[in-house]
């Protein structure tokens, strides 16, 4: 418990340091923009500082996370060059369904820092997909030729969360990172019932 704790408090720097880059970013470029930009990010702050910080969360309440997220990142970017899509089921689709909160967002933060250019047509694209038996998140996002060593081998993202789903889910979780020429693509599978039993 300790030291999932630890790796669950690391998340929450690294994601104001991006997201406070980001606004930064915005300022020069369209103050009344960025301006919106600190509103929504305050509400993304009020779930990693409150819902996050449960043990297990609704699926539910993640992807609701997840949307606001990406919603906020869209803004950064002019539409005609970046295209940003998400895929996500239906809440009645996942009712019952709980897992440990922020378990995607790594992925999600790498794909628009590292696989979007303002100088070349980019684009993100997130979907989550349930079953019985599993939860099923993939991302993919074009790739730049500048992320194929650095989203694996810097930063405390994917350490950590390679650290979670070990102490969570020992071998019943599967996460495959594919690098080609033109895109990067995580697909993450993830014991959908029986979650509560790994904490056991």
């Amino acid at each position: 418990e300790s030291q999932l704790a630890y790796l669950k408090n690391q998340i929450n720097p690294h994601f104001y340091m991006n997201m406070l880059n980001n606004i930064h970013g915005m300022i020069e470029i369209d103050p009344d923009k960025a301006q919106l930009m600190v509103i929504d990010m305050s509400q993304l702050m009020r779930y990693m500082l409150y819902e996050s910080s449960r043990r297990m969360i609704p699926l539910s309440e993640e992807i609701m996370f997840l949307r606001n997220y990406m919603s906020l990142m869209r803004q950064r970017f002019p539409e005609n060059k970046v295209s940003v899509t998400s895929e996500f089921p239906a809440d009645n689709e996942i009712v019952g369904i709980s897992l440990p909160p922020l378990l995607f967002l790594v992925f999600i933060e790498n794909a628009f820092k590292h696989g979007v250019s303002y100088q070349e047509a980019s684009f993100v694209a997130v979907s989550i997909e349930v079953s019985q038996q599993s939860v099923r998140f993939n991302c993919i996002n074009s790739n730049h030729s500048r992320i194929c060593d650095d989203m694996e081998t810097t930063g405390i993202g994917l350490r950590n969360i390679r650290q979670r789903f070990s102490l969570i889910y020992g071998d019943k979780a599967s996460l495959e990172l594919n690098v080609s020429r033109t895109t990067y693509t995580v697909n993450l599978t993830i014991p959908a019932h029986a979650v509560e039993d790994s904490y056991n």
